[in-house]
């Protein structure tokens, strides 16, 4: 058996290599928000789409972007809840074929989000009711 030393390039390059891959994966671990987001839906037959985003900013902001593909207005009722601050309710009516973003944010970046959305299609009002 021979007895090898490594040398000071090949071991540099090592250190370097390994430095490289830490602030790699701690660039990506703080860059991503990686808390979980659970959305419940009742939609009551309106053909609503919901959308998710999150960005990791100082604290935490949850983008909620609904989009009505029906032909009738709706009213939503989102209510976010990320379990270290008070729960916050935001109402939108989306007319028929648009779009709108509902941003939620918390001062310290949550474990989860909770989300229950609840969409119903407007009745519209007839002449003999007014």
């Amino acid at each position: 058996m021979s007895n090898k030393c490594i040398g000071p390039d090949k071991i540099a390059a090592v250190s370097l290599s390994l430095v490289l891959l830490f602030f790699i994966t701690c660039n990506n671990a703080f860059a991503s928000a990686v808390y979980k987001v659970d959305v419940k839906k009742k939609l009551h037959g309106s053909k609503i789409f919901a959308e998710i985003n999150k960005l990791n900013v100082p604290g935490s902001i949850t983008i909620l972007k609904l989009s009505n593909f029906g032909t009738q207005t709706v009213g939503c009722k989102a209510t976010f809840d990320p379990r270290i601050d008070q729960k916050q309710t935001f109402k939108r009516i989306l007319k028929p074929n648009t779009d709108v973003s509902i941003r939620h944010s918390t001062s310290r970046p949550p474990n989860r989000v909770n989300i229950n959305l609840d969409c119903r299609p407007l009745q519209k009002k007839s002449a003999t009711d007014t």
